[in-house]
């Protein structure tokens, strides 16, 4: 998903985080899903989602579970190119980390994820 988006802006504050997430509009992703009508997809979001995570704890973290997902509105990357993701982040045994993440934009909630990432093996 590479230049998909950006993440340009993170703020950390003892175990919450706010990070700012710019889409590309023009990537080719968005002439396939879907042509005319461009939308962020979920998975894209998840991926985010360990992209910030990573950020916040300094590793290269992947999802291990997912244990809630919520997709409340779509992204139309044209109208929102710039979401805020605020969180907040546990460190657990075994190299995981529980997180809670609200995508949004304004007063507009777009995602809810709760779940936990972990270090590769």
């Amino acid at each position: 998903m590479t230049n998909l988006y950006t993440i340009p802006h993170l703020t950390t504050t003892g175990n919450t985080f706010t990070a700012e997430i710019t889409f590309d509009p023009s990537h080719p992703v968005f002439e396939g899903h879907f042509p005319g009508q461009p939308v962020v997809p979920g998975v894209v979001l998840v991926d985010a989602s360990a992209a910030v995570v990573s950020l916040v704890t300094g590793k290269e973290l992947i999802v291990k579970e997912a244990s809630v997902i919520k997709f409340l509105h779509v992204i139309d990357p044209t109208v929102s190119p710039v979401i805020m993701i605020d969180g907040s982040i546990v460190e657990e045994e075994g190299n995981c980390y529980k997180a809670s993440l609200r995508f949004y934009s304004g007063e507009v909630d777009f995602a809810k994820l709760k779940g936990i990432w972990l270090v590769p093996k």
